[in-house]
């Protein structure tokens, strides 16, 4: 008679489990694959065996009795060794894992910057390079120095935010304009010293004096007297008049008054000294006798009586 029996397996594990897998599998960063593993199990089978009976038979000298053997089978359990089968997660290649996210890994450390995928910096503002370790270029400011200045008149851009660092003398958003007026210098906040209505160079302050006027190193270049200030803490502020015999703009003009006569230091209009007169009928003016004068005026009033009378 034979025995029925229903395999059934117990698994036992042969390595040892060190932690669970904490990786999200949604993460794009995170790549799964299957993976074989071997483990050890006890399983029940049928097991053979001979099974020896006793039936009737005619043999007298056993009492009747005969022995006789069959197959038999029963449940026994051994070892054995199975391939399983399980999903296992980890991080792409490129990637490494930290805690429960797996983040990029760049060959070369990202010196003012992130690793944001495999062996890509993003750098900060003002930086560059493949590594973030460049500064901008002057013309250049922002992330990975792409963003190009709009600085005007020799301005610099600060390579974080682009702002312009205008030079002495300029203002405005991209140092596209000069001071105001009377102010000059650094960040236009020096003001103007000049006086009897001169104006000042927007980058060294010197005075441009109006006609009539000068002042200490008015005629210097701006690179001169910006020196110059530096060291000697001078500056010129157009308070003086034109020197004797000299008028108009920036006193270049020469006075023709002669004879003691002095000139309007603006206009050069002649001031004679007694007994002298200015002569207007032949350009320039001079000073000349008043006698002369008076000689030529009675010879015009005879001249007009004369030509009255021809009529």
């Amino acid at each position: 008679m034979g025995v029925g029996f229903s395999p059934r397996l117990t698994l036992l594990c042969l390595g040892f489990v060190s932690g669970v897998r904490t990786l999200n599998p949604d993460d794009p960063n995170v790549c799964s694959h299957w993976e074989s593993y071997a483990v050890t199990v006890q399983e029940s089978y049928a097991h053979p065996f001979d099974q020896v009976y006793y039936t009737r038979c005619t043999d007298i000298l056993n009492w009747f009795k005969c022995t006789k053997h069959r197959i038999s089978y029963k449940t026994a359990y051994r070892r054995g060794v199975r391939t399983m089968y399980r999903r296992r997660s980890q991080c792409c290649p490129g990637f490494y894992e930290t805690g429960e996210l797996c983040v990029p890994l760049c060959t070369e450390e990202c010196v003012h910057g992130r690793c944001v995928s495999p062996d890509t910096c993003q750098c900060e503002p003002g930086w560059g390079g493949l590594d973030c370790s460049s500064g901008c270029e002057s013309d250049f400011w922002g992330p990975h120095c792409t963003n190009r200045c709009q600085c005007r008149n020799g301005a610099k851009c600060n390579p974080i935010t682009g702002a312009c660092v205008c030079t002495d003398g300029f203002q405005g958003w991209r140092c596209e304009e000069h001071c105001h007026h009377n102010l000059y210098g650094k960040d236009c906040m020096q003001e103007c010293q000049c006086l009897n209505g001169a104006t000042c160079h927007h980058q060294s302050g010197e005075c441009l004096c109006a006609p009539g006027y000068t002042g200490s190193f008015q005629h210097l270049s701006p690179a001169v007297l910006l020196q110059m200030k530096m060291f000697l803490f001078v500056s010129c502020s157009c308070e003086e008049p034109c020197p004797p015999g000299q008028h108009g703009s920036m006193c270049e003009q020469r006075c023709s008054c002669q004879n003691g006569g002095t000139c309007h230091h603006v206009t050069g209009e002649c001031h004679c000294p007694p007994g002298w007169m200015v002569w207007p009928r032949t350009p320039p003016p001079r000073c000349r006798p008043s006698e002369t004068f008076s000689l030529h005026q009675t010879e015009e009033i005879r001249a007009t009586r004369n030509s009255m009378e021809h009529l």
